[in-house]
């Protein structure tokens, strides 16, 4: 039995305007699956996902995508072509990946042939279509939207706290608008966003995140503009007050001149808890100098469990007591992932698009014969070869001779500066668990 996918997309304006809804789509091509005999390994379903966008995107396409790449699908079922692409270019890059892969596609309300000129034509045309229509339909949303919005009408049911949707328009939401007047005030006199978050919270019960509250204080509908419209809604900040908080927050993002102090494993260390990157920490206690790391996520905000700190020395020792161990096991696991691995195929798709490309130029006289048998003889070669070169794998070459001459020697030689630059150039990541159990990857 064929293995088949079946790729499921509607954005909102088509399922409105055309019915194409997610559940329509699906009992379609599961009943045709089902007719057919083919063995569904999937739904792909991209929901409130537009054609026009980048197909990497859309978060489904890109898995049935791996799936592809590793062999799980034999055909692809859609029931019409614009559901799978509108863009000629995008198409053929994916249809290269595909026929790679030897898996087909069928629309089960269409009827296509690839394989055939005119069958290929008619799928240019039908591409080019659709691409047209969906560039003419977004040319007449953008035009209505950009109506709605001269008008002051909301285009979205998205709005900031102490905003409310009344006939079409935005209004003061009365229970909110003294707490955002306040923040902004507060903002601007003690110009701290923690201590913002930490006065709202106090005054007000309300927990806002320190991400939401930025949004917040650079939203330009507090002082009534939309996009072109300076006047969409009645303005709830005065713009001198608005305007200085725009500043004090351009001034914050100013990177403040460098104190010289070199933490070596920044942006190496991370929480093994929830991935982010651990802060650093130093502490001078005469006549000795401490660097820490620890994740500035559990600290400022509680929900990672991982509180601890570790200090820089802990892994610096620990590094160079297991980095010959580490690098050896790295180097082995290396190794034998490329001996199970299978290589690649030679890309047949290119080869055969090449192959017509030669028939094309002798059929139009632009090339001898002896030129076309040379040429067809090569790629027919290469499309007969069953096998191609691996790809290269990382360069080990230079990790092994350092750690095999005098490591630990050289490294004590170097400043902190250099070290930085020395672990950088080996290790991707270094993870610290809440038994400050150490785990590195290497690059």
């Amino acid at each position: 039995m064929q293995r088949a996918a079946l790729y499921i997309r509607v954005s909102t304006e088509e399922q409105a305007q055309h019915g194409y809804s997610l559940d329509a789509q699906r009992q379609a091509l599961t009943a045709y699956a089902n007719k057919n005999e083919m063995a569904i390994v999937g739904y792909y379903i991209d929901d409130g996902h537009s054609a026009r966008k980048k197909y990497t995107s859309r978060k489904e396409f890109m898995r049935m995508l791996g799936d592809v790449r590793q062999n799980k699908i034999d055909i692809i079922l859609f029931i019409k072509l614009d559901r799978w692409f509108r863009s000629v270019k995008d198409y053929y890059k994916i249809q290269d990946i595909l026929e790679a892969h030897n898996v087909g596609w069928k629309t089960t309300e269409e009827n296509y042939d690839t394989t055939t000129t005119n069958g290929r034509l008619y799928i240019n045309i039908r591409l080019s279509v659709a691409q047209d229509e969906s560039d003419r339909t977004s040319d007449r949303i953008k035009f209505v939207f950009d109506n709605k919005v001269a008008k002051g009408e909301v285009i979205t049911g998205a709005r900031p706290p102490g905003l409310r949707i009344e006939g079409k328009r935005l209004v003061h939401d009365e229970e909110k608008k003294g707490m955002v007047i306040d923040l902004f005030q507060y903002f601007a006199l003690h110009q701290s966003k923690y201590a913002s978050v930490r006065y709202i919270y106090e005054k007000y019960g309300v927990r806002i995140e320190k991400s939401t509250m930025k949004n917040m204080l650079t939203n330009t509908l507090y002082i009534g503009q939309y996009r072109d419209n300076p006047d969409f809604c009645e303005p709830m900040i005065d713009r001198e007050l608005f305007e200085n908080v725009q500043e004090i927050i351009k001034s914050k993002e100013i990177r403040k001149p460098r104190t010289g102090r070199v933490y070596i494993f920044t942006g190496l260390v991370r929480c093994a808890e929830c991935g982010r990157v651990c802060g650093g920490r130093y502490v001078f206690r005469d006549p000795h100098e401490y660097y820490h790391y620890r994740c500035c996520y559990a600290m400022n905000t509680r929900i990672c469990r991982n509180r601890i700190t570790i200090n820089e020395k802990h892994i610096e020792e620990w590094l160079l007591e297991n980095i010959c161990d580490e690098a050896g096991a790295f180097v082995a696991e290396y190794n034998a992932r490329m001996v199970a691995r299978p290589k690649q195929a030679p890309d047949r798709a290119k080869i055969k698009r090449r192959l017509a490309k030669l028939k094309e130029l002798y059929l139009n006289e632009l090339i001898s014969i002896e030129e076309y048998r040379a040429d067809y003889e090569m790629y027919n070669a290469r499309l007969m070869e069953g096998r191609e070169p691996r790809p290269q794998g990382p360069d080990i070459k230079s990790l092994n001779d350092f750690l095999g001459n005098g490591f630990r020697e050289v490294y004590h030689s170097l400043d902190r500066r250099e070290r930085q630059t020395l672990w950088r150039g080996i290790i991707k990541e270094i993870r610290v668990d809440t038994a400050k159990n150490i785990k590195i990857f290497f690059i």
